[in-house]
């Protein structure tokens, strides 16, 4: 009986992380110590802070951020990163492929804004 319960257990968990899978992509905020800055991935326009837009936890990618404000110098960045451990834990015991998506972009990132001269 207590064979049967840690079985069924185990198969619960390792159905639950086979479904859920690893996490593709997260949604990202942008903000700025000045409110209304505009915000740019990659060149394109997502928003005046605070934005936000979905960004892929892919390895490989790594995204340029600039950040605009009339008065303020322009800031160009790449996107803080950190590992994903819903990723990890899944790659590592259960679908290698997914720590190809391990190491994504922080859900906040907040940027300080310099005034030009």
């Amino acid at each position: 009986m207590k064979t049967r319960i840690i079985g069924t257990a185990l198969l619960v968990v390792f159905v639950g992380l086979t479904f859920t899978g690893c996490v593709t992509s997260t949604n990202v905020r942008f903000n700025a110590d000045e409110a209304g800055a505009l915000v740019f991935v990659d060149g394109e326009k997502i928003g005046t802070t605070p934005a936000q837009v979905k960004m892929s936890n892919a390895i490989w990618e790594d995204p340029d951020v600039t950040i605009k404000k009339e008065g303020f110098k322009d800031l160009h960045v790449g996107v803080r990163k950190e590992v994903k451990p819903v990723n990890l834990v899944c790659g590592l015991l259960l679908w290698w492929p997914s720590l190809l998506w391990v190491y994504g972009p922080k859900e906040n990132q907040v940027f300080e804004l310099i005034p030009e001269k």
